[in-house]
């Protein structure tokens, strides 16, 4: 984890950094995120384990947000965009209700587990307008790393593999986008709200007495954002 939160702040550091010549303010956001994870994932495989009939699924989740923000040029800036990482519910898909026990196809839509998302996004923003226009549209083009830890098995996910489980999910690097919308208020301050998402995968093991079981999940994230801003 620090390794992660290290690795995020040197490449800050630098794409903040390398602009500083030509750089014409820098911005602090702090605001609310929800994150829809949009969760798709391939069936749960492994011995003992049904072919094609057990998934999962991830649920949305809100935290609170913040940025940091530098200008290149009037038009062009830098942003590091994070947030409090949020715990995301995974919750359990019977993709085959006749190939499992009744008991077990009634936990259909049960809580499995929770799982930590640290995703750290660093974004080239275009801003449209001149640094006097009171609104000011943009789009944004980065790269995403995120990491997935402090993993918890629920007492279904147990159940449902036959023992106590612990889980570990993979770490994903991608592409990101956004687009959004600035107002200017009094002074230094302004309100943006913007939409981002990125191509996130994982892959899911789980570990129940020695048995293995995987599942590759891929996220198309709808990322929802309000922000305060204060320019200096």
């Amino acid at each position: 984890m620090k390794h992660t939160l290290l690795s995020a702040s040197v490449i800050a550091a630098l794409a903040l950094g390398a602009s500083s010549s030509m750089a014409q303010g820098i911005t602090l956001k702090l605001g609310w995120v929800n994150i829809d994870p949009s969760s798709s994932a391939t069936p749960v495989a492994g011995p003992f384990t049904p072919v094609d009939t057990l998934g999962l699924k991830v649920q949305p989740q809100s935290t609170l947000f913040f940025s940091l923000a530098k200008d290149i040029s009037s038009n062009m800036e830098v942003e590091l965009a994070a947030g409090i990482p949020p715990r995301h519910d995974g919750t359990l898909v019977i993709l085959k209700p006749s190939a499992v026990p009744g008991s077990v196809a009634a936990l259909d839509g049960q809580l499995l587990s929770r799982v930590r998302q640290v995703a750290p996004t660093l974004f080239a923003n275009y801003k449209f307008g001149d640094s006097n226009s009171q609104f000011r549209p943009f789009i944004g083009l980065g790269i995403n790393f995120t990491r997935f830890d402090q993993t918890e098995s629920t007492a279904v996910n147990d159940a449902v593999n036959g023992g106590a489980t612990t889980i570990k999910m993979t770490d994903s690097v991608g592409p990101a986008a956004q687009l959004g919308l600035s107002l200017k208020l009094g002074g230094p301050w302004s309100v943006t709200g913007s939409w981002s998402t990125a191509r996130v995968k994982s892959t899911v093991t789980t570990n129940t007495l020695g048995i293995e079981r995987t599942s590759d999940i891929t996220f198309h994230p709808s990322v929802t954002t309000l922000a305060v801003g204060y320019s200096f």
